[in-house]
């Protein structure tokens, strides 16, 4: 079988004639399964070989690779080690050792072995891959950008590399390249769901909102169902005005990681602009639970608060939010409404020039806050 690189030269076995001659039918019938693509079938025979001959490192090698294939992360660690142990010079053993310790989330041992299995040839790429994904795993987006870089020197369509590097980009908000390398490489990752999810949530980032729902729903098809999934979905949703939707998609990222302070967000902006202002504060609480210094949770709270003319409670969350120097810029805006509201109009004309001084967003506010002034 191909994809597991298996070893077919002859047993070299220190061990009877007749155990040997067992152990060598049994890795041989291995063989003979894995390129029928029988892969379960070969598992079977080399564990059949190897209890026979649990030293010799071709078995080792090829039942841990296959192991490896199949997800058995733990299994093919173990017989991939026993491997190393007698032959540890093999750039490909290295590889597929540092494979199944990454899967279980080993990664200090991982890049060890990926770097042996660099040092024994320095062009084979799929370690390089290994190396970058560990990276971006640990928010090290400048190195998983190195070694992705490095992978796809020696194997421009390495899918994994490629995927890495455009991620690595779009978590240092580099979306332009970030959206390049994900176009780069549609001709043969269109079909994949992780590339699909990962383009939509670039194209989120620049915007491109509606390309974003069709992108992400194909995603859906292809079988994504994670909460990043429906997150995205949320976000694209809410930014072209369909609240229903949107509330739709962050409740459903919810349902599978309610510990997300960004869907209940999403949730809470939706909820106010459909006008249930009580399932709104609600979500903000939720979301102020998991993210008690995200500037954006009190500003929201202030909102409702402005909108059923609470305007002390306002005022007070407010001007706390204001004090701890993280405020956005529009806290000056809706502060100098509480003022106004309230009869402080010397308080309100200073957040308002306040807020002129500072603002760099919509002029159409800018202009609102103008005639405001006047009247002051």
């Amino acid at each position: 079988m191909k994809r597991i690189s298996i070893v077919t030269v002859c047993l070299v076995l220190a061990i009877s004639v007749s155990c040997r001659d067992s152990a060598l039918k049994y890795y041989n019938l291995g063989v003979e399964a894995a390129e029928r693509d029988d892969l379960d079938g070969a598992i079977g025979y080399w564990q059949k070989s190897a209890e026979i001959n649990p030293s010799d490192p071709d078995t080792r090698y090829n039942l841990g690779m296959a192991l490896l294939e199949r997800e058995d992360f733990t299994g093919a660690e173990r017989n991939l080690r026993a491997a190393a142990k007698i032959k540890s010079d093999d750039y490909r053993l290295q590889y597929g050792l540092g494979r199944s310790l990454e899967m279980q989330g080993k990664y200090s041992e991982a890049k060890k072995a990926y770097r042996f299995s660099i040092n024994l040839k320095f062009n084979f790429h799929p370690p390089y891959a290994g190396l970058a994904t560990i990276a971006l795993e640990q928010d090290l987006y400048n190195t998983a950008e190195k070694y992705a870089t490095d992978a796809l020197r020696y194997a421009p369509y390495d899918s994994r590399a490629n995927l890495v590097l455009a991620e690595s980009y779009y978590m240092q908000q580099n979306h332009q390249a970030a959206y390049a390398q994900l176009i780069s490489m549609r001709a043969w990752l269109n079909t994949e769901p992780d590339y699909l999810l990962l383009l939509g949530k670039v194209m989120n980032a620049r915007h491109m909102y509606k390309d974003a729902i069709l992108t992400l729903l194909t995603a859906r098809d292809a079988g994504k169902s994670g909460s990043d999934l429906f997150l995205n979905l949320g976000i694209a949703s809410y930014e072209t005005d369909d609240f229903k939707d949107a509330k739709e998609y962050y409740r459903l990222a919810l349902y599978r990681d309610e510990s997300s302070s960004e869907a209940w967000v999403g949730l809470a902006r939706t909820e106010y602009e459909l006008d249930h202002l009580e399932d709104s504060m609600e979500a903000w609480k939720s979301a102020r639970a998991l993210s008690p210094d995200d500037p954006e949770i009190p500003l929201g709270i202030a909102m409702i608060y402005l909108r059923t003319r609470k305007f002390e409670e306002a005022e007070s969350v407010l001007e706390k939010l204001q004090a701890t120097g993280k405020a956005p810029y529009r806290t000056l805006y809706y502060l100098g409404h509480s003022y106004m509201r309230l009869g402080e109009r010397s308080k309100a004309r200073r957040s308002f020039e306040q807020f002129l001084d500072k603002w760099q967003g919509d002029e159409e506010l800018a202009n609102e806050v103008r005639d405001i002034l006047i009247t002051l």
